[in-house]
């Protein structure tokens, strides 16, 4: 159904947007501010993961 390597994309996004939304609440930021602050780390993430994982298997960009 999925691939190894897109789980795992998709499991390091989920979990980096939610510790990145913990920790900004934990701030007393707004919800808003969380929200948006874990969007940012979610799709850095999931732009930063399959190039870590293509460069580990050996593949050119």
């Amino acid at each position: 159904m999925f691939s190894f390597a897109a789980l795992l994309t998709l499991l390091a996004t989920v979990v980096m947007a939610a510790i990145t939304c913990a920790l900004v609440l934990a701030t007393a930021a707004d919800w808003p501010a969380a929200l948006l602050s874990a969007g940012t780390a979610g799709a850095i993430t999931l732009g930063t993961v399959p190039r870590l994982l293509g460069k580990g298997a050996g593949e050119d960009e």
